[in-house]
Parts: structure tokens; sequence; C-alpha cells
């Protein structure tokens, strides 16, 4: 990762552990509130989701949860449809989060964004994940 992953460590929860935890890939340029947000969108539409691998430029971050992000302050995390404000309520003009899913085993993975790569491997090696619902 090129990027400044010291940047994301407020969404990084200590206690957390990767195992079983589905992945958020991030775009190169997401700012931690952009970061924070994609998070919470994804835990907003999955409640059976209590945690997240994030990656931005193809580097792992760390693993974020629910919880944590509840425990950071909804003032600066917002649930899909609320307002800041500053824009209207509703989904996300700037992104939209993505959800890949394995055909053969249970990995599931998040995106922001499909880039010239198309969409993500399963890491246990059965190919291209496929979108999912």
């Amino acid at each position: 990762m090129t990027g400044q992953p010291w940047l994301y460590r407020v969404l990084v929860d200590p206690g957390a552990t990767r195992s079983g935890a589905p992945w958020l890939d991030l775009p190169p340029g997401t700012g931690p509130v952009d970061a924070a947000r994609a998070a919470a969108t994804v835990f907003a539409a999955d409640a059976a989701v209590p945690a997240l691998v994030l990656r931005v430029e193809d580097g792992e971050v760390g693993v974020t949860t629910r919880e944590h992000l509840d425990r950071l302050g909804r003032s600066a995390v917002r649930g899909l449809g609320e307002g800041d404000g500053a824009t209207l309520p509703g989904e996300s003009t700037r992104y939209a989060v993505l959800r890949f899913a394995c055909g053969t085993c249970e990995t599931t993975a998040y995106r922001v964004h499909v880039g010239m790569s198309g969409a993500p491997g399963c890491p246990n090696g059965h190919g291209p994940m496929e979108a999912a619902p």
C-alpha cells in the first residue's frame, strides 16, 4: 500500500480478529471518514456482518467492528439515509458498496468500486467471486 495506513488507525478495533470477516476494499485516496461511512453502510445493510477487514489500495489496514464504530460516535459515522446537514439524506452519490461472494465457500467481500482488475478473487483459491445482492 502506497498510502498512509496510520490515517485509518482510529477505525481499527484492537480487540477484533479477522477470522471469517469479509473485507472491504477501498480505492486509493479514500479518507478515514469515507472509509468509516462505507463500513457503516455495510453494517447497516447486513446485520450478520459483525466485523470487516479494511483494505485500502489492496493493503490491509486492520479490522473494524460494528461496536467499535458505535463507540467512535454516531456524529462521525452516519447510517444510510441519515443527513449530515450538508447533503440530502439518501444513498451516497460518491460511492456504492458492492457485495461479492464466492460460489464455492462462504467468503464475502465488499468494494466501493470495481477497478480494472474486476471482481475480487476468493482468498481460498476458488477463483473470481461473483456479484451478490
